[in-house]
């Protein structure tokens, strides 16, 4: 590897002047570069917020344009600690009186009292049933004791849906099953098939029978032995405007048509006796209306301010000049705009006279192009023209499709937007491929340069050796004479 030590033969900063010129070379392309990547950069960054607050825009639009939006019920429960309601669009909007004479509840019993939760108790199999449904569970040596006959019967993987667990009474352990479904038809019993062949008496395993009615038919009238009912099973008993209902379940589904009720807790013996009623009122759902018109107003405004950021003209009287938006005078931008106003002041003529436009919701624009919503004007047309609402939003003719429809050359595929994002990307690409054959060019300067001035500090040097030589020798023959 050689070593060039530049300017020894010349006196000469070489490499000073060498990045003098190279710097002059490359100055105006890379500021045209910079200047370049600096307004497309801008130009995209501008265009993608345009597109995102366009794309919120849709969003909300979309949502007026939901027909079930206008299909949608609410209800009004005049006593929720006894009553709870959730409705859906088939419902049907009207008034209805009920009384809650019962609510359903589960089986519960405790089986015949043992020593402890320890005692052995015996061997065999365990029949439980709830309802029409029952499974077995086998006891042997392990898990004989009333313990462990507990934990067998809750970790059965074929349990229909009953739950053991241990009371300790003045009287020793029972074991206590739990029913998990409510109502007549789902009674708890117990039957036995005892190893020590007796599955009816209060020895071994068959101290646990609870079957008051003899559900195997063994012939004795059934045998509980000393068990308790803690809590006895029963359907839910309603009236509704005056019509009975019984349900097994404290969920009564479909009675009214769409309606599905949750009884929570009977009247008390003085309400129902009074012939007092709880009133359940079906409406339309007119608070979902108002909160995505209300919020069609705020994305809209929203829209509009990114916008106005994006094409403000701020005048400036100093020598800077003025401040302008990344899209001040952008046709695309202008006519976005302008598309989107023309739905808003477009009517429906299906509706009629009064609900034909957003004016006649309440729904105006002020003098700085934003939005105002009159709550009042929306309400009254809500509640005296709650379908005409839906036809003016919905449908072919209705604002949502119109705006989806004006403006899909700014929103569907291969849209405005995304083609020109594309295509301002596609130049900062090439301003990337640019920058890299300028460095290219501006090294091919760079060492033709240094060639140059090295072959010139050269040829210099070499001059100065001869001057140096000659001189020497004039002297020498001054000195002679």
């Amino acid at each position: 590897m050689s070593i060039t030590f530049n300017g020894i033969g010349s006196g000469l900063d070489i490499d000073s002047i060498v990045q003098a010129i190279v710097e002059a070379e490359r100055a105006p392309a890379q500021n045209r570069l910079d200047r370049l990547e600096t307004d497309t950069t801008e130009e995209l960054s501008a265009v993608g917020q345009l597109s995102s607050a366009l794309s919120d825009f849709m969003t909300v639009v979309e949502d007026l344009g939901d027909e079930d939006l206008y299909r949608g019920r609410s209800v009004s429960i005049g006593d929720r600690e006894l009553l709870d309601a959730t409705v859906d669009e088939s419902a049907q909007t009207g008034s209805y009186q009920l009384q809650i004479e019962q609510v359903a509840t589960s089986h519960k019993i405790a089986t015949q009292a043992v020593a402890a939760g320890s005692s052995t108790i015996g061997t065999g199999t365990l029949t439980l049933h709830m309802g029409n449904s029952s499974f077995d569970v086998v006891i042997d040596e392990e898990n004989d004791t009333l313990a462990g006959i507990r934990d067998a019967i809750n970790n059965d993987p074929s349990n229909i849906g009953v739950r053991a667990s241990i009371i300790n009474d003045d009287t020793g352990a029972r074991l206590v099953i739990t029913g998990d479904e409510t109502g007549l038809e789902n009674t708890v019993a117990i039957t036995v098939e005892d190893d020590d062949g007796n599955s009816r008496d209060t020895g071994g395993l068959s101290a646990l029978t609870f079957d008051p009615n003899d559900i195997n038919s063994v012939g004795d009238g059934g045998v509980t032995h000393d068990a308790k009912e803690l809590a006895t099973p029963q359907d839910a008993l309603l009236y509704i405007d005056g019509l009975t209902v019984t349900s097994a379940s404290n969920n009564v589904e479909n009675v009214i048509d769409g309606v599905n009720l949750n009884i929570l807790s009977a009247q008390s013996e003085e309400d129902y006796a009074n012939g007092n009623t709880i009133n359940l009122t079906i409406t339309n759902d007119q608070a979902a209306i108002s909160d995505t018109v209300n919020n069609f107003i705020d994305v809209y405004n929203s829209f509009m301010s990114v916008v106005d950021q994006l094409t403000v003209v701020v005048v400036n009287e100093g020598s800077t000049g003025n401040l302008t938006g990344a899209l001040t005078g952008d046709s695309t931008a202008r006519n976005l705009v302008s598309t989107i106003r023309t739905q808003l002041s477009t009517g429906v003529e299906e509706n009629p006279d009064g609900m034909q436009f957003l004016v006649n919701l309440g729904i105006t624009t002020n003098d700085e192009g934003q939005l105002t919503l009159d709550s009042a004007k929306l309400d009254k047309a809500l509640a005296n023209n709650f379908d005409d609402i839906g036809a003016l939003f919905t449908g072919e003719n209705g604002f949502a499709k119109r705006m989806e429809t004006a403006l899909e050359g700014y929103t569907g595929a291969g849209n405005i937007l995304e083609l020109r994002q594309d295509r301002l990307q596609n130049t900062l690409n090439d301003v990337d491929t640019r920058r890299e054959k300028l460095d290219e060019r501006i090294s091919l300067v760079e060492a033709r340069l240094y060639s140059q001035y090295q072959a010139a500090d050269s040829l210099i040097g070499s001059l100065n050796n001869t001057l140096s030589y000659l001189t020497s020798i004039g002297t020498i023959n001054n000195d002679d004479d």
